[in-house]
């Protein structure tokens, strides 16, 4: 079985230091000084869209791409405050503790806008984590950045969504042309293009320049501005070949594209006539077409759907039939394909390699990286055997997460520190009527309220120290020290006013 990865963990760089990577939930481990986020898609922020996030040690960051950080404030704002940009093939110094200072570098990951890949260089090795990645340029070690390859990778945590031989299919140029030929052999339907939340508007653009007519988009589609950077350089691409759907809609029904974007999701035959309502030709059979790298596994596999090979030499699997709408599926994917994958790491030459993407259960051993992989991994080390520290640190959170969970097992672990033959138990004071008293009682509190007065006794207590302070005035007025002040205070008054009184009257 796979070695769960970072995405399942944190993961220590340093005996005083956790990096979590894609990684939201409360762990047992507090020493987390730095989060990364990989890019915006919903399976790699769950626990981070919970109410009040906030990082687990106070002063901890989240870094990603500038783009990535602009479609998490724009879903999330509170998230601001705690999200950091870096930039790309750079290497950035992040100090995690007083003794720990880590090098971080972004790369490209070519999965989505903003998708990058983490390098880490710290105290424990250098940990490569891809997240959700595609470079079909990084085949040879020639070809990859420098600061992968100037020393070890220790730890290489790879996208194993596709980590399986079966897994094959062209690089994403060929599906694009091979989506485009589709759009333009039916130009008098309606066309759906299934596609993800964040990501493939390159593909739109190609299918728009290609056909001439724009691509609508939902209106809550979030388009960042760095979208333009991503696809063109400018935003003009966004302004000539991506329409929204309300802008499309209030169009005359001549002028309004037949092309639509719509959530992959939602492309079933039962709704593909709802799908295409508003757009041009929407009374013809519509095409859904759903670019997925699933869909030649599938077909490979299951052969459930009808398979044409097409110009490109690909299998198309289309379901339904011409009256009631087609749904062809061809494989565009934004993951790497097993050929890719294993170009990758004979390139990069780890020590160890992982797999980063949790897949269904009964699949996860098929598609362990470590299965397929291992023998292209190189047998030096900048420190001492990665595998064997990981799995030590694996085996050690392991137990730390079983720890946190129970409290009780908490309660046991001090219990047993005390020795039980210098303990005396003392039974506290229990009063006999009020109920709180008993409840505290039991939890070991004694609990002595103030004794309360009648309204006698208070009048009685006010009596009493009025009386006590008239005494004490009384006994200063009159005692012989207040006697003799009083006859000095007059023979002064006595004589200063003699003071005044002229020489020849003094006689008198």
């Amino acid at each position: 079985m796979s070695t769960p990865g970072l995405r399942a963990r944190a993961h220590a760089v340093a005996p005083d230091a956790s990096v979590a990577i894609d990684f939201w939930h409360p762990s047992a481990s507090r020493d987390v000084r730095a989060y990364f986020l990989t890019h915006a898609h919903a399976d790699h922020v769950v626990g981070l869209n919970r109410r009040n996030w906030s990082p687990e040690y106070p002063g901890a960051r989240i870094y990603c791409s500038e783009t990535t950080r602009e479609a998490l404030c724009a879903k999330w704002p509170t998230l601001g405050r705690h999200a950091r940009a870096l930039e790309l093939d750079a290497p950035h110094a992040i100090r995690l503790t007083a003794e720990t200072t880590i090098t971080v570098t972004l790369i490209d990951a070519g999965h989505c806008p903003g998708s990058v890949m983490v390098l880490i260089d710290g105290p424990r090795g250098r940990t490569l984590h891809t997240g959700d990645f595609r470079r079909e340029d990084f085949d040879s070690r020639a070809r990859l950045p420098a600061s992968v390859t100037r020393a070890p990778v220790d730890y290489l945590f790879l996208d194993n969504t596709y980590c399986h031989p079966s897994c094959a299919f062209p690089d994403r140029a060929t599906a694009t042309k091979e989506v485009i030929d589709m759009c333009l052999a039916n130009p008098g339907r309606p066309i759906l293009l299934g596609i993800d939340s964040l990501g493939k508007e390159d593909l739109a653009l190609a299918v728009s320049e290609a056909t001439g007519a724009a691509v609508e988009i939902p209106d809550d589609r979030f388009l960042p501005a760095a979208y333009a950077r991503f696809l063109k350089g400018n935003r003009s691409c966004e302004r000539e070949n991506l329409v929204r759907r309300s802008m499309n809609e209030s169009m005359d029904e001549h002028e309004r594209t037949h092309i639509r974007c719509v959530p992959k999701q939602q492309v079933r035959p039962s709704m593909l006539r709802t799908l295409t309502k508003g757009l041009r030709y929407d009374d013809a059979p519509p095409l859904a077409i759903l670019p997925t790298g699933w869909s030649a596994v599938r077909e490979r596999v299951h052969g459930n759907s009808r398979a044409t090979t097409s110009t490109h030499g690909m299998d198309v699997a289309i379901d339904g039939d011409d009256d009631m709408g087609l749904i062809a599926s061809v494989a565009y994917s934004l993951h790497a394909p097993f050929s890719e994958l294993e170009a990758f790491v004979r390139a990069v030459q780890p020590v160890s390699v992982f797999g980063n993407t949790r897949v269904n259960a009964d699949a996860e051993e098929v598609h362990d990286p470590e299965r397929w992989l291992q023998h292209l991994c190189s047998r030096s080390s900048s420190k001492e055997d990665p595998k064997a520290v990981y799995a030590a640190e694996s085996e050690n959170a392991l137990r730390m997460d079983e720890a946190a969970r129970s409290v009780a097992v908490e309660e046991a672990i001090l219990k047993s520190r005390v020795n039980v033959d210098e303990v005396t138990l003392t039974s506290p004071k229990v009063p006999e009527k009020p109920s709180v008293r008993l409840v505290a009682a039991e939890l070991g509190v004694v609990f002595e309220p103030p004794k309360k007065m009648t309204w006698r006794e208070r009048e009685a207590a006010r009596a009493a120290e009025w009386y006590s302070r008239a005494r004490r005035v009384l006994e200063s007025i009159t005692s012989e020290r207040a006697i003799e002040i009083e006859d000095e205070c007059v023979d002064a008054r006595v004589s200063k006013k003699r003071a005044f009184v002229p020489a020849f009257m003094q006689q008198l």
